[in-house]
């Protein structure tokens, strides 16, 4: 699988009582064709584009809104160029995600 855009980012996921945040530079966003990977160091997540609704885009975070039920449901990417990034590798390699 060719990697398409790989960062180091903030991650958050979860709510309280079961939240794992990992802080940049120690999470990292990786997007395939097919898939983004997200690595908060002591969690690892994955979700195929068919298992997200959208991403949802805000200045310096991006949220995740997907239906995977093996995966914690609130998923946020921060950083101050992460967002940009992202969304810029959605529109140039034609992902099939829904941008918000």
């Amino acid at each position: 699988m060719q990697i398409l855009l790989e960062k180091a980012t903030s991650i958050s996921a979860g709510e309280f009582p079961k939240l794992v945040t990992c802080k940049w530079p120690l999470g990292r966003v990786t997007l395939y064709q097919d898939r983004i990977i997200l690595d908060a160091r002591i969690e690892k997540y994955e979700l195929l584009f068919s298992e997200i609704e959208h991403f949802q885009f805000n200045l310096f975070q991006v949220n995740i809104e997907h239906h995977n039920p093996d995966v914690i449901n609130d998923i946020s990417v921060n950083g101050i160029l992460t967002s940009k990034a992202i969304r810029k590798a959605i529109v140039r390699h034609r992902l099939p995600v829904k941008i918000i």
